[in-house]
């Protein structure tokens, strides 16, 4: 073995032997499976720093080669109780890191490029000051060892003034000497009051430091991101499940409070003191940020591209699919309580003969042997006949939903803005999906611009993928495919409910060159089950449409406040099994 090799060998079971003191500065209880530690890597290999955690597998790893070259051989207990950092306190699991990352976007603004980097930062600005304080260990002389950073890093310098003031350390033992006409002072210490301020609370914390930063930074060209990406350890995210509650967190989309005028970092400040931040001092939020008083959380175009940057999904119609099924969750109908279609009650019938070949197992031997002891196929040997019997439960078959949505030019791209009439149109599909109905989504805009699932279906995904296509082009109602469903289908269908979601658009269902067409209104009375039309029209034409639709009942959706109390009682009406019975 060459000498490079035993002192690699010899380096790795001192990192080893160091895991049971990492652990037992966050807690003795704590049990995580032991360190990925890495030997001899190539940095163009993917390695983006000497030591990460990877939140899916739960497992610390260590570039040992990257973290011998920066001097941290001989401090592992640090370097490994740190990364145990990223799993008890920040982030500790996607989700965390799904917020932390949205709420560092807001306070970057126009920089949100440096998000996840920012982020990463922040989570070890708090594990640090946790370590060095709490459980007494040098991280101090993590960064010592390291050096200090650029005299134009100003972001490092930042964060290397703050430990000094955080661990009470002479001014530059960190940081470095002053450099004139970068001053870095007030933001540090504004800085290191907001690491004890969001000591627990990561999330809280993360628009106000990213605020911070954005006022220091300049020109993209400006920033040391290579060194910076090495120096700071990053948390493994990528695949996996969406984690919940994203598209529908308002605190996510609060406007950010820069440190100076947060009231839990200076005691007495006052947002609203500030013009730009005026109004946003509302009442704390979960996140532990103070925010403006809004029903809505992140844009589904927002809530894609973290998505992205977390790595889980990279298509934006499948991150906005999951945007509106989320926000479409709390507007669907219950789950049934009884079980559909009703099974028919069992009797017992009479004794017949069993003979060779058949099921040995359909014998009945009690009624065979009172026949006869000595068993003999096709004489004495017997076999009981089953009967059914009419339940005494309704069998209770829901509507099925034929749903059409307009994704002309006047109607906005759900993929990149909340759509109202698209979130009307997953509330009624995912509803009667819920119910046990089957669903045809359709998206349609100009001729030859039609896009949908394959029929009707009891697949949500194929649906919700229906319900957030977009064309943007011009406005021509597809009444063939309407007319293909209804009128040419053939055999005993299910009833249905034809449901069409649009805007001044809907006149094409009805009218052919201004002439009246009458496959709209053919195909409602086929359907069974009556028609909606959910149109974004001003509320005053609702007349004009009623009249052009005839028998179909219109609904008008304009804002969003129109849209719940519509969809709640839609929903309700055509699907809720159990309200249904229990008002017959």
């Amino acid at each position: 073995m060459s000498r490079g090799a035993r002192d690699r060998a010899a380096t790795a079971r001192r990192w080893d032997e160091a895991w049971p003191d990492a652990l037992a500065a966050w807690g003795s209880h704590l049990r995580l499976a032991g360190p990925n530690l890495i030997g001899k890597v190539n940095r163009p290999s993917g390695i983006r720093s000497f030591a990460w955690f990877d939140l899916r597998a739960v497992r610390v790893s260590i570039a040992l080669d990257l973290a011998t070259n920066l001097g941290l051989a001989e401090l592992p207990t640090e370097i490994l109780a740190h990364e145990i950092g990223h799993h008890v306190l920040s982030p500790g699991d996607l989700g965390t890191a799904a917020r932390v990352l949205a709420r560092m976007q807001m306070g970057l603004v126009d920089r949100d490029d440096l998000a996840p980097v920012m982020a990463n930062l922040w989570s070890d600005l708090l594990i640090n000051d946790r370590l060095q304080r709490r459980a007494g260990l040098r991280m101090d002389e993590v960064w010592r060892r390291i050096g200090p950073p650029h005299r134009d890093d100003t972001v490092m310098r930042l964060v290397m003034r703050a430990d000094e003031l955080l661990w009470s350390l002479p001014t530059g033992s960190l940081a470095g000497p002053d450099v004139p006409g970068r001053p870095v002072e007030r933001e540090a210490q504004l800085l290191a009051r907001a690491v004890r301020a969001y000591a627990d609370d990561p999330v809280g914390g993360a628009a106000g430091f990213g605020a911070l930063v954005r006022q220091l930074v300049g020109d993209p060209e400006d920033m040391r991101l290579d060194a910076i990406r090495l120096l700071v350890c990053h948390q493994e995210q990528g695949g996996g499940a969406v984690p919940a509650g994203l598209a529908t967190d308002p605190s996510l989309a609060a406007p950010a409070v820069h440190p100076s005028l947060d009231p839990r970092v200076l005691p007495g400040a006052r947002a609203a003191d500030d013009p730009e931040h005026a109004g946003t001092a509302a009442t704390p939020t979960q996140a532990g940020v103070r925010t403006l008083d809004r029903p809505h959380g992140l844009e589904p175009a927002a809530y894609a591209a973290l998505l992205g940057r977390l790595g889980l999904v990279s298509d934006p119609a499948r991150a906005a699919a999951s945007w509106y099924r989320e926000n479409a969750g709390p507007h669907l109908v219950p789950f049934p309580s009884t079980l559909r279609p009703v099974h028919p009650d069992p009797l017992l019938g009479g004794l017949t003969d069993w003979d060779v070949g058949e099921d040995l197992g359909q014998i009945d031997w009690p009624g065979s042997l009172v026949r006869s002891p000595v068993p003999i196929p096709g004489v004495t040997l017997q076999q009981r006949e089953h009967l059914t019997d009419v339940g005494i439960e309704p069998d209770r078959e829901p509507v099925d939903l034929d749903l059409y949505l307009d994704s002309s030019g006047s109607i906005p791209d759900p993929r990149r803005t909340r759509s109202p009439l698209a979130l009307a149109g997953a509330i009624m599909a995912l509803s009667a999906l819920r119910a046990g109905a089957r669903v045809q989504a359709t998206t349609w805009s100009g001729p030859d611009q039609v896009a949908g699932t394959d029929g009707f279906t009891e697949n949500a995904d194929e649906v919700l993928a229906a319900v957030v296509a977009y064309f943007g082009g011009s406005t021509a109602f597809p009444l063939e495919r309407l007319v293909a469903t209804h009128l040419d289908s053939t055999g005993e269908p299910r009833r249905r409910h034809i449901a069409v979601v649009s805007d001044s658009g809907i006149n094409s269902m009805f009218l052919e060159r201004g002439t009246p067409t009458p496959g709209a209104a053919q195909c409602l009375a086929a359907a069974g089950a009556g028609g909606s039309l959910i149109l974004n029209v001003p509320v005053n034409t609702r007349g004009r449409y009623a009249e052009m639709a005839g028998d179909y009942d219109v609904y008008t959706v304009a804002t969003w406040e129109d849209l719940v109390p519509f969809a709640r009682a839609f929903a309700a009406r055509v699907w809720d099994l159990d309200r249904t019975e229990h008002d017959r």
